[in-house]
């Protein structure tokens, strides 16, 4: 897919938001990478393979020729899945994840096979994923940079990082996933796939709050001021769907469709901050449907283990 100028959004002169459009009805503008050049030049997830193209366009667009480092909060499909082919652009690159991600990265097939069981079809529009070079791959407990402070931060995956740059956070979803609309306002929704566990996820954000970011930087999409504020929000986000979801699941037993249904419902007449749902267009409310389901399932799974 052709480069577009709307796909790079210059934030200043050295952060810059790179959207990674994905063929299917309403992922136009849901994918994005972060470029960092102020210190060592970073890119922060590099989305899924069938978009692997377009990132490296970009990159040269914006002029990064070879960055110090490819810098993975985890390795979902949709923030890692193109990771063979970017890290094979740039050779000489480092690649930043989890400890317990390298594996995954080296051999992706379980990866792969937990993307189709999870996303189905989505996944396969996401493309395959490509293994990276064993010697190229870089615990992130082992990384160490200037300017750079790679935090800790499971909860949507167990294999998450953070990364703080000056007042910076970029925090893959760790936040969730916010999503801009008109006058300054966004919706924000939990991104809680199975295996969900709310207390890591809790401890994850406070240890962010220390940090004290003043921006945050979103996979799911766009950069925010208030970074404390925003993930605050969410963590009473978290907070409040234990307690929807729970009052909504007594006396059930089993998570059917119509009853996965009549709680999303629930909680979209009932959470505030999925207010602006009614303002997504109808193609990105379908998406959203679909992802909102899956974080359901996290939470029922979640309350049937206690």
């Amino acid at each position: 897919m052709p480069i577009q100028m709307e796909d790079i959004v210059r934030i200043n002169d050295s952060l810059f938001m790179i959207t990674l459009p994905v063929s299917i009805t309403g992922f136009s503008d849901f994918i994005t990478s972060w470029v960092w050049t102020a210190g060592p030049v970073v890119v922060v997830d590099v989305g899924p393979s069938s978009t692997s193209d377009h990132l490296l366009s970009a990159l040269a667009e914006i002029g990064v020729k070879q960055p110090d480092f490819i810098l993975l909060t985890h390795v979902h499909i949709d923030h890692s899945g193109g990771i063979g082919q970017v890290a094979d652009a740039f050779p000489g690159t480092p690649v930043v994840c989890h400890p317990k991600a390298v594996t995954h990265l080296e051999d992706p097939q379980r990866l792969w096979e937990g993307s189709l069981k999870t996303l189905g079809a989505v996944a396969r529009r996401y493309g395959p994923i490509d293994p990276v070079k064993p010697g190229q791959i870089l615990p992130a407990d082992r990384f160490a940079a200037q300017g750079i402070t790679a935090v800790p931060t499971p909860g949507h995956a167990p294999h998450h990082f953070s990364y703080l740059m000056d007042d910076l956070l970029f925090g893959g979803e760790v936040g969730g996933v916010c999503l801009p609309l008109a006058d300054n306002h966004y919706y924000m929704r939990p991104a809680t796939p199975p295996r969900f566990r709310i207390q890591i996820y809790h401890e994850s954000i406070d240890r962010l709050l220390d940090y004290q970011p003043q921006r945050i930087c979103y996979g799911h999409v766009g950069m925010y001021h208030d970074a404390v504020g925003m993930l605050r929000r969410h963590r009473g986000q978290l907070s409040d769907w234990l307690e929807m979801i729970a009052r909504w699941r007594e006396g059930r037993s089993e998570l059917s469709e119509d009853a996965l249904e009549e709680c999303l419902e629930i909680l979209l007449a009932e959470d505030p901050l999925l207010s602006g749902f009614s303002q997504l267009s109808s193609e990105v409310q379908s998406r959203e449907r679909f992802f909102l389901r899956n974080s359901v399932k996290g939470y029922w799974e979640y309350l049937s283990s206690c």
